[in-house]
């Protein structure tokens, strides 16, 4: 500050869309600069922070905090120059910088596939040789597994939503973080810094959506012994991961297993399946994880084998077709952030450089 002009505050804040941003879809981060005319830069932040919030998006972390000096930023002059002046102004200028190309729910570059659901692996179970137990579960009123195939009952569970957007979840994570702040007030949810305990509860916490699952279908499976009249009828599970975003496939099979195997008496077979979009709205990555990937049971094979013709032809429909407006698509991995006993958490996927911010991208 100097001559008893106020200083021109520079917040750059990385955020994600709500999902009921009107421009932009949750997935799309941006850097978000302000302009805040204002001598105290905490007061600054807080200004940019409620902005932030009134215009709908969620924080995730601070990219910049600094004090603009005046003589350099006309020295720079441009766009910079002139979001000065506004700030100087007005008291604030505010700009968006998406991380993502043609970002905006009007932009049409964007090729998503269909979200892999309930039909897509009643097509997988025929593949293999299967049939649905009732072909029309709303019309059956009595407990009933999904799938019939070789010797075994499969029920079917979606895990559909991001655990880790829950309210108690989110006290329980934030609580369980909070050792390992150090003293931070913005800390990334990475498991890999607890201990055994402490990543043993992050397991816990995690899991509580997988053992709700785990006994319903455990009920279901039994129930269905006794509405065919065969007792001999082994059980499966087939679990589905097409939502918990921030729940690696690797420690989601696992708990699956364990959860299936160790809590119920029910399931001889499990399988999990992950799949997942990533994208930086230039390229786009569609992965899934099949597991077990080597199964000495004939019918998880047939399943694998099946799901893996039936994703591979899928993609090249889409390619070579598209799809109808109406069918609901993959959403991308996106960001979760949330606050907690004055301390910001975030979970954030994987960026994909776009190619002329590569290194070597521009040559």
């Amino acid at each position: 500050m100097s001559g008893g002009t106020e200083d021109i505050q520079r917040v750059i804040i990385r955020a994600k869309p709500n999902a009921d941003h009107p421009d932009y879809f949750e997935w799309q981060t941006s850097n978000i600069c302000f302009f805040v005319r204002d001598n105290d830069r905490q007061r600054a932040l807080a200004t940019a922070r409620a902005e932030v919030e009134r215009c709908r998006w969620t924080f995730l972390e601070y990219v910049n905090k600094s004090t603009l000096i005046e003589e350099r930023v006309r020295e720079q002059g441009g766009e910079v120059w002139d979001a000065y002046l506004h700030a100087r102004k007005h008291g604030m200028f505010v700009k968006v910088f998406p991380q993502h190309f043609d970002a905006g729910k009007d932009g049409g570059s964007l090729i998503r596939p269909a979200r892999i659901n309930e039909c897509f692996i009643t097509q997988v179970m025929e593949d293999a040789g299967g049939q649905r137990v009732v072909q029309d579960d709303s019309k059956q009123e009595t407990l009933n597994a999904d799938y019939l195939l070789g010797d075994f009952i499969f029920e079917l569970k979606d895990l559909q939503e991001e655990a880790l957007e829950k309210g108690a979840h989110q006290e329980k994570l934030a609580k369980l973080f909070a050792p390992y702040s150090q003293g931070r007030d913005i800390v990334s949810l990475d498991p890999s810094v607890l201990n055994k305990d402490d990543f043993r509860s992050y397991l816990d916490i995690l899991g509580g959506p997988l053992q709700r699952h785990v006994k319903k279908a455990s009920k279901q499976v039994k129930a269905t012994r006794t509405l065919l009249a065969k007792p001999d009828l082994r059980g499966g599970l087939i679990l589905l991961n097409t939502g918990f975003a921030s729940y690696p496939h690797e420690l989601f099979a696992e708990q699956v297993e364990r959860y299936a195997m160790k809590d119920s008496g029910q399931f001889e077979a499990v399988i999990s399946i992950t799949i997942w979009m990533e994208t930086n709205g230039f390229e786009s990555y569609v992965f899934y994880r099949f597991s077990p990937h080597d199964s000495g049971i004939p019918e998880v094979a047939a399943m694998r084998r099946a799901f893996d013709e039936r994703f591979k032809q899928m993609m090249t429909d889409l390619i070579r077709d598209g799809l109808a407006p109406d069918v609901e698509r993959m959403q991308p991995r996106r960001p979760v952030g949330f606050s907690a006993t004055g301390v910001d958490f975030h979970w954030q996927p994987p960026s994909i450089p776009l190619p002329w911010d590569k290194e070597g991208g521009g040559e």
